[in-house]
C-alpha cells in the first residue's frame, strides 16, 4: 500500500444518463460542468444527441434506443467499470423502453455497490402539460421506491402523487405521499403559492426588496425529508425569478443537488438552500446576459434562434457561484413549515 493511500480524500464517481446538445447548456451538458468543477468524477450516457435544446425553431440529431442503452451498461460491465459509482442521476429520458431499461440497472447498480445513490429528475414536463408520452408516467412512480432523492417541479410532484397543489398545505401533503410511496428525500424545485399564504418570514416586506427581484415573482423551493425514526421536516425557501426564457436550469439543479448533498448528508434543506443560491445567481447571470444581447426583455420563447441562443444557461461564466455561491442574500430565504 502506498503510505499516502489511506489519507486520500474520498472520491465521487457519477453516472449521469441524460439528453445531449452539441450547442448550448441543457440535459449533461449543464450537469457535468458543476459536478466536475467541484471535483466529481462524471461518466455521461447521452439518450439524446442534437444539435441544440428543442427550444428553438430546428434541431438535428437522434435517440438511442433500448437496446443501445442497455448494450453501453453491458459494455461498462464487462470492463468492470460499473461498481465505482457512488451516484447516479437521471434527467430527460422521455422513452418508456429506455426508462425501463435504466429502472433495472439502477437496481442492479443499487444491489452491487452499497449506499449508492441515485438522484431522479422524473423530468415529464410543466405548467399543467406532459411533454413525455402518459405511459412514463407509472414508470416513474415505481422508480419513486428505487430513487434516493427525487426533484420534480410542482406539476410532476401534482402527476406522481395525484395530489392537486392548490396552496402550502396541499403541496406538504403531496410529499407526504411520495414518501408514502417509496422516496425519503423530496426537493419540490418549484412551486407556486397564493398570495398571502407564504410564512410571513418569506413575504416581500418593501419596496427595497421587491426591487431586488428583477420584476420577476416570488417563487419556492420545498424540501420535505422523512428520518430513519419516520418522522418528516419540510422547509420552504423563497427565491427571487427575473423575466425571461430560460432552459437548463432544473439540469443544474438536480447535478447541484447530487453535489451538495456530500456537503450536508443529514440535512437535505440545508443542501438545498446551497443549491438555490448557485442556480439563482446563474439564472439572473444569464437573465443579465439575455437583456444586453437581446436589447430588451425577452418574454417567453424567442423565435429568433439569435435570440435563443443569447438565452443559453451562462455555466461557464457562472463557475464562481458553483463553487462559492453567495448564501448570504436576503432576497433567498428558508424557514420550516
Amino acid at each position: 500500500m502506498h503510505p499516502d493511500s489511506e489519507h486520500e480524500p474520498e472520491r465521487y464517481r457519477v453516472l449521469s444518463i441524460q439528453s445531449h446538445m452539441v450547442s448550448g447548456y441543457c440535459g449533461n451538458k449543464a450537469a457535468a460542468f458543476p459536478l466536475q468543477t467541484l471535483g466529481y468524477d462524471v461518466d455521461v450516457l447521452n439518450t439524446v444527441q442534437f444539435s441544440n435544446h428543442t427550444g428553438y425553431p430546428s434541431w438535428t440529431g437522434g435517440r438511442l434506443d433500448a437496446e443501445q442503452v442497455h448494450h453501453l451498461f453491458d459494455g461498462l460491465e464487462n470492463n468492470g467499470l460499473d461498481d465505482q459509482y457512488t451516484h447516479v442521476l437521471t434527467g430527460y429520458i422521455g422513452n418508456v423502453s429506455i426508462l425501463k431499461v435504466i429502472e433495472s440497472q439502477v437496481k442492479k447498480l443499487k444491489a452491487k455497490i452499497p449506499g449508492l445513490v441515485y438522484v431522479c429528475d422524473p423530468v415529464m414536463g410543466d405548467n399543467g402539460k406532459l411533454y413525455v408520452s402518459p405511459e412514463v408516467v407509472p414508470l416513474y412512480r415505481d422508480i419513486l421506491s428505487v430513487a434516493d432523492v427525487i426533484t420534480p417541479n410542482q406539476f410532476e410532484a401534482e402527476t406522481l402523487s395525484g395530489i392537486k397543489i392548490s396552496g402550502l398545505e396541499s403541496a406538504k401533503q403531496a410529499a407526504n405521499k411520495l414518501h408514502d410511496d417509496g422516496v425519503a428525500r423530496i426537493v419540490i424545485t418549484t412551486l407556486t403559492l397564493p398570495d398571502g399564504e407564504a410564512p410571513e418570514a418569506l413575504r416581500p416586506s418593501d419596496a427595497s426588496y421587491a426591487l431586488k427581484q428583477e420584476e420577476g415573482q416570488q417563487l419556492y423551493c420545498m424540501t420535505s425529508q422523512r428520518h430513519l425514526d419516520g418522522t418528516i421536516e419540510q422547509q420552504l425557501i423563497a427565491f427571487p425569478t427575473y423575466k425571461g426564457y430560460f432552459t437548463g436550469t432544473g439540469d443544474l439543479f438536480s447535478a447541484m443537488t447530487v453535489a451538495r448533498l456530500q456537503d450536508y448528508p443529514h440535512s437535505l434543506a440545508q443542501a438545498v438552500f446551497k443549491v438555490v443560491c448557485t442556480v439563482n445567481a446563474i439564472t439572473r447571470l444569464t437573465w443579465l446576459h439575455q437583456q444586453k444581447r437581446a436589447q430588451r426583455t425577452l418574454l417567453g420563447k424567442p423565435s429568433d434562434p439569435a435570440h435563443v441562443h443569447a438565452c443559453e444557461l451562462q455555466l461557464i461564466q457562472g463557475k464562481n457561484h458553483i463553487e462559492h455561491p453567495d448564501m448570504t442574500s436576503e432576497s433567498i430565504v428558508m424557514v420550516p413549515i
